[in-house]
Parts: C-alpha cells; sequence; structure tokens
C-alpha cells in the first residue's frame, strides 16, 4: 500500500500556471509552467486512495487511505530553476477479517528540483518542456501495520511538455522512478505516463489580468510496475500495469488562489497475481501563490 501511496506523491503534480498565462494547471499530471510572479507557492490537498483484490471468493483486506502532503515549491536564482520539498500526512485504515489496523502519521518525505528547458512564446499560445528530479527519503515508519512508508530511498526522473494557446491546454509527462530496497526486498522500477487535456469553460475572453477562471480537465494518469525482487528471484504477487480516467474541476480566484478536486477510475488494472490494487481515487484541494 505504501509504496503506491509513495508512487502518488511522485506523481502529483504540485507547480503553478504562470499568471500571464490563461489557463490553471492540470491536477494530476505535471506541467512545465513555472510559478508565477510571486515566485513561491504553497499546495494542500486530501486525497483518498481505495484499494482491494479483485476475487471475492476470499478474505482479502481492503485499505483506505487519506494523504494529505504539504509542498512548496521555491523559484531560486531565476524563473526557469524552481525547487522544493513535499511532507505528506498519512492515515490508513486495513480492513481484515472482521478487525480494522489505522495507522496515522508523516510518510516518506520528497525534495525536488526543476528546469525550464524550452519556451517558446506567442499571441496567447506557449509551448515549453522542462526536466524534473525527485528524491524521496525513507523517514516514514515502515514497521507499522499498515506502514506510513515504503522503507526505500528513491529517485525520479521526469520529462514534461505542456501546449497552451487560448482556452485549451495540453500536457504530456513521462517519468522513471528507480526505487531502491528495504531489508532484503528489491524494489521493481515504475515507469509513469500521463497525459492531460485542459479547457477554460469561463471566461469565453480572457482581456484582462486577473481574472477569475472555471476549468475543466480530462486526463489519462498510467504506471507499468516490475516486479519486486529477493536475492535476484522475481516475487509472486507483484508488478503490474494501471491507467487512470481522471476528470477535474478547477477555479482560479484572482491572480493568487486556486482551488480544485479530481476524481480517477482505473480503466485499466492489469497486476500479477492477487495484489490489493486501487479502485478509486479522489482529491479536493487548494494551491496559492506567495511572495518571499
Amino acid at each position: 500500500m505504501n509504496k503506491t501511496v509513495n508512487q502518488f506523491l511522485i506523481m502529483i503534480c504540485f507547480f503553478f500556471s504562470q499568471n500571464l498565462l490563461t489557463q490553471g494547471p492540470p491536477i494530476n499530471t505535471e506541467t512545465p509552467i513555472m510559478l508565477g510572479l510571486q515566485g513561491s507557492g504553497v499546495r494542500s490537498f486530501a486525497k483518498i486512495i481505495h484499494k482491494s483484490v479483485d476475487d471475492e471468493s476470499k478474505n482479502y483486506p481492503k485499505v483506505t487511505a487519506i494523504v494529505v502532503p504539504l509542498v512548496i515549491p521555491v523559484n531560486l536564482f531565476n524563473d526557469k530553476f524552481q525547487a522544493g520539498f513535499i511532507l505528506p500526512y498519512m492515515n490508513i485504515s486495513l480492513k481484515l477479517n472482521g478487525n480494522k489496523n489505522k495507522t496515522s502519521g508523516m510518510g516518506d518525505g520528497q525534495i525536488f528540483v526543476k528546469y525550464l528547458l524550452f519556451q517558446k512564446d506567442a499571441k496567447n499560445e506557449t509551448f515549453r518542456i522542462a526536466a524534473k528530479t525527485n528524491i524521496k527519503f525513507a523517514n516514514g515508519d515502515a514497521t507499522l501495520q499498515p506502514a506510513l512508508g515504503s522503507g526505500s530511498t528513491d529517485i525520479v526522473f521526469s520529462t514534461i511538455a505542456g501546449w497552451i494557446k487560448h482556452r485549451v491546454g495540453i500536457y504530456l509527462e513521462a517519468k522513471y522512478a528507480l526505487t531502491g530496497s528495504y531489508k532484503s526486498r528489491e524494489f521493481g522500477d515504475t515507469f509513469f505516463y500521463n497525459l492531460a487535456f485542459g479547457y477554460r469553460l469561463l471566461p469565453r475572453i480572457y482581456n484582462q489580468y486577473p481574472m477569475d477562471q472555471v476549468n475543466i480537465f480530462l486526463e489519462l494518469n498510467g504506471l507499468i510496475k516490475y516486479k519486486d525482487e529477493v536475492s535476484g528471484n522475481a516475487i509472486n504477487d507483484t508488478g503490474g500495469s494501471s491507467l487512470f480516467l481522471s476528470p477535474g474541476l478547477q477555479f482560479v480566484v484572482g491572480s493568487r488562489w486556486l482551488v480544485e478536486s479530481s476524481f480517477q477510475y482505473p480503466i485499466i488494472n492489469s497486476w500479477d497475481s492477487f495484489q490489493l490494487v486501487e479502485d478509486w481515487k479522489a482529491s479536493f484541494g487548494f494551491r496559492f501563490l506567495f511572495d518571499i
């Protein structure tokens, strides 16, 4: 469960749209657009993740996790380089045989850097490419049941592209997680891929700054996870792939505030043997830009 939660935390879109652009960032996909004119921000949200085993013939566990990360990104040196950290608070409930175990506390933290590689602007249009690196630390308690951390230190490399013109935005993201180990277990690496389509419902014409906005998003968020290993031998009931369809709604208020919500439902859940897999995910949160 915690490996999935940590992958989700890696996958979260925690950057903010530039003020002069006319659409907010996607909710579950990264954006190459750096922070706004203020140069720093905060993001937080509550995300509910429900997991179960797709087999009713046996009494398998069910897990519900609530993840509330605090994300602080800051532009450093210029508007092309950004750094920050993620601190997640987690509340996890596991049900099995009529019994329930609950744990709560801080999960695995992360630091990240992002750099804008390419930018081409035109009237009411921009195309940008950025690279990002995350490092996840093993500070969450992996000895609890259910655990709050994976016990491994992971490194994630990402490439992000985004095109925005008038009311439409298209975003692509590909990233690869080099996962570490915990005790004798070597976790399988994970490849993530995301595609997001955004459309500004209101206002129809963006003719002054700032203007409140209503944006809708439709995203595809997928991953392929390789099998875990012990002493070079693959472990059964590990590895697989999933693809989520993720509609979302976003409100941009003035030049600093953003409120958003998303629901994610799997259209592909192909996992080896019997594993706890995500049935659905839902989130509600905010972003805020501020001056340092």
